[in-house]
């Protein structure tokens, strides 16, 4: 439900939602309308109808969603970057993830003069989520969910909070931003 909708328009659908449909057995029994008819209000139906479809799968197969991000690929509906949060959060796997929030904090820190939105903008912002990975699961989980935050309080679309910003020192959209004089090095 949070692809490309903010988290206080899609509360009270989750909550709803997991009312009628509290598991994914649930979701699979259902007949697809219901729940496409339960998403009525949030767009982006292709969402109800592939978790639908995920959720068929997994039930009827009676296999568990699994933790590799590879393997979560080849469910409907899950791409990189669902793949990358379901494999980091709900498993603890080493794996990158970017969102919107990741992107603009990795480009504004490493490639200010690379656009995030172009397809080597996308690659280099994949590349460097991988790279700067730490090398367990759970720390993983704390890295992932700690660029997701600053990039959604700190480093924002409309207001970068240098000031705030725990890795400003290192940030090279800040740096040239800077007077010359008042660079570090």
């Amino acid at each position: 439900m949070l692809q490309q909708t903010q988290v206080s328009r899609v509360i009270d659908y989750y909550e709803r939602f997991l009312t009628r449909f509290p598991t994914l057995q649930h979701v699979a029994e259902a007949p697809q309308r219901h729940v496409v008819a339960s998403w009525e209000g949030l767009g982006y139906y292709a969402r109800a109808r592939n978790l639908h479809a995920l959720a068929r799968r997994v039930t009827r197969d009676g296999t568990p969603i699994p933790a590799d991000p590879t393997a979560l690929r080849e469910l409907p509906g899950i791409g990189a970057y669902t793949a990358g949060a379901v494999a980091s959060f709900a498993y603890e796997r080493r794996a990158p993830l970017v969102d919107t929030n990741v992107a603009r904090v990795l480009h504004r820190a490493f490639l200010p003069k690379i656009d995030p939105k172009s397809r080597l903008g996308q690659r280099a912002g994949w590349t460097i989520a991988a790279q700067l990975l730490p090398r367990t699961g759970r720390t993983a989980w704390v890295h992932n969910q700690a660029l997701m935050e600053l990039g959604a309080l700190i480093c924002t679309a409309r207001v970068r909070h240098c000031d705030r910003c725990p890795v400003a020192r290192l940030c090279a959209t800040r740096r040239a931003d800077e007077p010359t004089q008042n660079v570090r090095r």
